[in-house]
């Protein structure tokens, strides 16, 4: 079989395309065969080599797949071959290992997929899950609240906007161009502004009644956290959950003691690294909304297994909308 992987971190050209022995299932494992595989910015810290969770070298960048099972290893009852499957490197201790045709897995860490579940929406739950544990553990908002989300039309923002408006919230999003702000108006938020169009805080106040908004959510910190603290009406949370623009550098109580009783919330999906049982609640819950509909990831562009470099390259760009998938 076919894998991805890095001998060396680097560029995108780091990553090898290299012949491999289909794996045999131990026991108590899963053997899936790929259908799709998620490419996400993990995957490009794997690849550069500076990952906190990095696999150990040669290593197989990413973080989910989704495919079928081809063959159980003794002591597995819960699963039978033939059956669809999602696997997630938030299940092993390290991360990465799925740029490859084939995936064994423990058993326990194998979530089941309905028979006729989109495979190529299903690889792209490891954004909803960050989103997931974002809005219903840490923001858990009410309907009717209104909430401004960055990077609107990204694959965090997709989930973001998706998962909120399930729960009645207000999603104003931001996007970088008219094109973005197209995409995120698909994906379902019910106002977009256009940071190319000039002030924020001048079209938050307009669409808002001067009130400001619930929440922020936004992967940037840094510089931002002042302006972004102006946006939130009384009692209102700015929620930051990468570390774009790197640390504050602001002194959080001068900025916080003149605001409308405002909060700042940073939020790290690995907070749930050792919440196993709920982790993979999240994950169930989310199955069972793309079973029923209730959510609809978007998948901006396929590649190849072999093709793992321009697909890098494409992220490293900044203009993804939702999610890359690599397909054998």
């Amino acid at each position: 079989m076919k894998i991805v992987q890095v001998d060396k971190p680097g560029p995108p050209s780091a990553l090898e395309l290299v012949e491999v022995p289909i794996p045999e299932p131990g026991p108590g494992e899963v053997l899936v065969r790929a259908h799709s595989i998620g490419v996400g910015y993990p995957d490009l810290r794997i690849r550069a080599g500076i990952y906190p969770w990095m696999p150990p070298l040669p290593a197989i960048p990413g973080t989910e797949l989704s495919g079928v099972v081809e063959r159980i290893g003794e002591g597995v009852t819960l699963v039978r071959p033939g059956q669809l499957a999602l696997l997630s490197a938030r299940e092993r201790t390290h991360r990465g290992g799925h740029y490859a045709e084939y995936v064994a897995a423990p058993q326990e860490a194998t979530f089941l997929l309905p028979e006729g579940m989109n495979l190529e929406q299903a690889a792209a739950l490891a954004n909803y899950q960050v989103a997931y544990h974002m809005i219903y553990d840490s923001m858990r908002p009410l309907p009717g609240q209104v909430a401004l989300v960055y990077g609107a039309a990204g694959g965090i923002g997709n989930a973001v906007i998706d998962l909120l408006k399930g729960l009645g919230v207000r999603v104003l999003g931001v996007a970088s161009n008219s094109e973005r702000a197209r995409w995120a108006t698909t994906f379902g938020a019910d106002e977009v502004i256009d940071r190319t169009n000039g002030n924020i805080v001048g079209q938050v106040a307009a669409l808002t009644d001067e009130r400001g908004v619930d929440w922020v959510v936004t992967p940037a910190a840094g510089p931002t956290i002042p302006g972004n603290i102006e946006l939130l009406a009384p009692a209102g949370t700015l929620v930051i959950y990468s570390t774009m623009g790197g640390a504050a550098k602001n002194d959080l109580w001068e900025v916080l003691w003149p605001s409308r009783s405002a909060a700042v919330r940073l939020f790290n999906i690995h907070t749930w690294d050792d919440l196993v049982e709920e982790r993979r609640a999240g994950m169930r819950a989310l199955i069972a909304m793309l079973a029923e509909g209730r959510i609809r990831p978007h998948i901006h562009r396929r590649f190849k297994l072999s093709q793992a470099r321009e697909a890098h390259e494409l992220l490293e760009q900044g203009e993804v909308t939702g999610k890359i998938l690599l397909q054998p």
